[in-house]
């Protein structure tokens, strides 16, 4: 219990970005390549903004998640059709209960007549019988007039929710063309999530035998970012673990390539697509070991637009050593 708490801390503090570049590069691994795991964090990203838009956040956790969360459009777009999707859901119970606490309106001597009609025959000469069995016919009166009175007031409170529905009818619609479309982005997601999975078969991120490294690409035409420290490959390393971090995130796809110091291609990857965190938009790459030389290595990131157009984003220099 105390371990599940934990990881539900450790997530809502990745969603209002209080974790550090490695506290959440190591967190997006984890939980972005198994999927129980990324069902847990969408599940803590959907409670997260159920709260946040019915205020139930403290001002300093809202504060974080403006200034975190918020700086994603789709993150935006998936909080404003949450706004919406509460307003209407509390409109619509407050109609419900409108509806259940009107005061019902009786017609003016509906029920005085029958009432009368006894009084007259109790001081007639007819008799004692004759009041008895009156009695009992207006009792019958009565019940079947409440009967029809009962149906009719039910009609008209049916008749007021209809008219209520057919007001908010526009809004739902458009809630629920809403919340189509994005069933069908996460249905695509999820297949092209599953497609990835087949090509590359999911293997453990931290072990003895493969390698971690983090590295910045800048979005500035022929100039290349800061140079990252070197790359150490251990003896007996498969393969190395590249995590790109993009300045600028627009394009459609990435194509990667590794090139020796002569300009040598020996490594490409074409059709990479980015993922989405807290702190930017990155890639993750991984690449043999056995690649890389001692000594300079660079990596190259080109991105390719919606219009097919290929565009080079920057190269890297990777310094290796190899023990």
């Amino acid at each position: 219990m105390e371990q599940t708490r934990a990881g539900e801390d450790l997530v809502r503090r990745y969603l209002l970005g209080e974790l550090s570049a490695s506290e959440q590069a190591a967190l997006e691994d984890e939980y972005f390549l198994k999927q129980a795991n990324y069902d847990q964090l969408c599940k803590a990203e959907d409670e997260l903004i159920d709260q946040y838009v019915r205020g139930l956040v403290s001002a300093s956790d809202r504060e974080r998640f403006e200034r975190s969360y918020l700086t994603n459009p789709r993150r935006r777009e998936h909080v404003r059709f949450a706004r919406a999707l509460v307003q209407v859901v509390d409109e619509t119970m407050a109609v419900r209960r409108a509806a259940a606490a009107q005061p019902v309106e009786r017609p003016a001597g509906s029920i005085v007549w029958p009432l009368r009609l006894l009084d007259v025959l109790r001081s007639s000469r007819i008799g004692f019988a004759l009041t008895l069995a009156a009695g009992a016919l207006v009792i019958v009166v009565v019940g079947a007039w409440s009967l029809i009175e009962t149906s009719r007031l039910r009609s008209q409170l049916e008749l007021a929710r209809q008219e209520q529905t057919q007001k908010m009818d526009p809004r739902i619609a458009d809630l629920e063309a809403e919340s189509k479309r994005l069933n069908e982005e996460r249905i695509r997601l999820q297949a092209e999530l599953e497609a990835a999975k087949a090509s590359s078969p999911p293997s453990p991120l931290f072990t003895s035998r493969s390698v971690f490294f983090a590295l910045s690409i800048g979005a500035v035409r022929d100039s290349g970012s800061p140079q990252p420290g070197p790359l150490i490959i251990p003896r007996g390393a498969e393969d190395v673990r590249l995590r790109v971090s993009l300045q600028d995130h627009d394009a459609k796809d990435y194509q990667v390539k590794l090139l020796t110091a002569d300009g040598t291609e020996v490594i490409s990857r074409t059709g990479v697509r980015a993922r989405a965190a807290a702190s930017g938009a990155f890639l993750m790459l991984r690449l043999p070991a056995q690649k890389f030389v001692a000594g300079d290595n660079v990596l190259a990131v080109s991105g390719r637009n919606a219009a097919g157009e290929v565009e080079t984003l920057g190269k890297v220099i990777i310094k290796v050593e190899k023990r």
